[in-house]
């Protein structure tokens, strides 16, 4: 009997559920084993949460050249354009493909996919289902993972580290070091590939739209292992989350609301963004969310407004149940009430480097979606490009995987430690994270400068220092293992923002000129 090829993936979102479902379909009559070790329900990642939709070219009024157009210009020209040309060729297959697996997505009354118009989209070309188009891919390629024998989902494994073995140019991914959330066991778990789809770092904000779950695990034991990272520079803060005055954790109001026409009002109840930028409230997300930040600062608010009245109430419900609930939750009444929203960290644009195919710069490990540095994103994303990613590169990770795979025998999991978890909360953690997010906040978000960087870095020590002695004593609380990940993000994100000559895209510097 054959050796199966045997493949880990930590991360159990789009990205993950993609690549799983792709390597067993074109495995064919090679023996396969997928292990995907998730540390949470998928329905609290951001691939669930996903509002938006899939930015696609799927009508003969647009064009792949103009969606390349868009990515790059939103992008600042910091993108890999093969990549982008790559996946923008390629998505419009994957929707299809899809739509035959059972994906509903809304329709024209004549049969024709409704297109959204979202921001620096040049047109209509977003593919989605209501205001929850995450939800409807995960509910199909759940169906998908659950009716595929060779797919095993592990639940509740937090991964902490990679396996590495070998040395210089020999040097490889073998497994992953996973502790389990219940029975507080450390376990090595062994594969011919590790596939990292654990997305992003956005807990690293006092203000996010991901869930509490993101917390950068990925990227940071890429880093950890000597992976090579890309673009860590370039964050995006969502223009439009819902202001309640809490942190954490913020709803988000789709761009897809903007693009219905809903408009931007500042503090003194006048459109925001007249005169800002040629396509005014549908600008780049980097620019919408840096004038909402200025109008912030010149008011002395925390919030600006948003007028969904335009849309009218019956339309905005039926198009947006979901932030239609989360307004009636805050007290709100959409088309009556004007909406108190601010900008939120929502997206990283860079990661762990990556070539079109998922492959990092360490062999045996792939790396996909938001924890990856593909160069679609350059130095902004482009409104819904980031669910297009999930679908094309992780089904070109799958073929690599075939292609690249040795079938020698793995070696069995194995049990390294028992009972790791600590009893309490580790004490330090709560504060050492709110120090950590109050910095990068204040520092390292939608406005820097050199010396609020370099503040920022001092705290990223001086909580390093406290962390490590802790770490060493082998009882970690899950608030522990986040927030030392979170650390290695931040550091990694800092020094790259430090070392950015000029701003551009998501990287904003109050002392360096912006790029054309």
């Amino acid at each position: 009997m054959s050796t199966p090829l045997d493949v880990i993936v930590v991360g159990g979102g789009i990205a993950g559920m993609t690549y799983a479902t792709q390597l067993a379909d074109r495995a064919g009559e090679r023996s396969v084993r997928i292990r995907i070790l998730s540390k949470a329900a998928v329905q609290v990642s951001n691939s669930y949460h996903a509002q938006g939709g899939v930015a696609a070219v799927m009508r003969r009024e647009d064009s792949f050249m103009d969606h390349v157009r868009d990515t790059l210009v939103v992008g600042g020209g910091r993108n890999d354009a093969d990549v982008v040309r790559i996946v923008v060729q390629q998505g419009p297959a994957l929707i299809r493909g899809l739509i035959g697996l059972g994906a509903h997505f809304d329709r024209e009354p004549g049969g024709a996919l409704q297109l959204a118009r979202e921001g620096g989209h040049s047109t209509a070309r977003v593919v989605h289902h209501r205001d929850r188009t995450g939800e409807e891919i995960v509910r199909v390629l759940q169906q998908r993972v659950k009716g595929t024998p060779t797919i095993t989902v592990v639940p509740d494994q937090r991964a902490i580290d990679l396996v590495m073995e070998g040395d210089g140019s020999e040097r490889r991914c073998i497994g992953v070091r996973a502790v389990d959330l219940c029975t507080g066991d450390l376990t090595d778990h062994f594969a011919h590939a590790v596939v990292l789809a654990t997305g992003g770092a956005g807990r690293l904000y006092e203000h996010t739209t991901n869930p509490p779950g993101a917390t950068g695990d990925g990227i940071a034991m890429g880093i950890r292992a000597g992976a090579r990272t890309r673009d860590m520079a370039f964050v995006q803060f969502h223009p439009t989350a819902l202001y309640t005055g809490k942190r954490g954790t913020v709803n988000l109001i789709s761009e897809a609301v903007r693009g219905a026409g809903a408009r931007l009002l500042g503090a003194d109840k006048q459109p925001l963004m007249a005169g800002v930028h040629p396509m005014g409230d549908l600008a780049p997300r980097h620019v919408v969310a840096r004038a909402i930040h200025r109008e912030m600062v010149r008011a002395g608010v925390d919030h600006v407004w948003l007028d969904v009245s335009p849309i009218g109430i019956h339309r905005f419900t039926h198009e947006f149940p979901g932030i239609a609930r989360h307004c009636r939750d805050a007290g709100l009444l959409p088309g009556r009430d004007l909406l108190p929203v601010m900008p939120a960290a929502h997206y990283m644009c860079g990661g762990l480097r990556t070539d079109d195919c998922g492959r990092t710069s360490i062999a045996g490990l792939y790396a996909l979606g938001e924890c990856a540095g593909s160069g679609l994103h350059g130095a902004d994303r482009l409104a819904s490009n980031s669910l297009l990613e999930a679908l094309v590169i992780p089904e070109r990770a799958a073929g690599a995987t075939l292609e690249a795979s040795t079938v020698d025998p793995v070696r069995s999991s194995c049990t390294v430690m028992h009972s790791r978890l600590a009893k309490r909360p580790v004490e330090i953690v709560d504060r050492a994270m709110g120090a950590l997010t109050h910095g990068m906040t204040t520092h390292a978000g939608i406005v820097r400068n050199a010396k609020g960087l370099e503040s920022v870095l001092r705290v990223i020590s001086c909580i390093e220092r406290q962390l490590q002695p802790i770490w060493h004593r082998r009882r970690w609380s899950p608030g522990l293992m986040d927030l030392r990940d979170l650390l290695v993000v931040a550091r990694s994100l800092t020094e790259a923002a430090m070392r950015e000559p000029v701003s551009v895209g998501a990287h904003y510097m109050e002392e360096v000129p912006v790029s054309c």
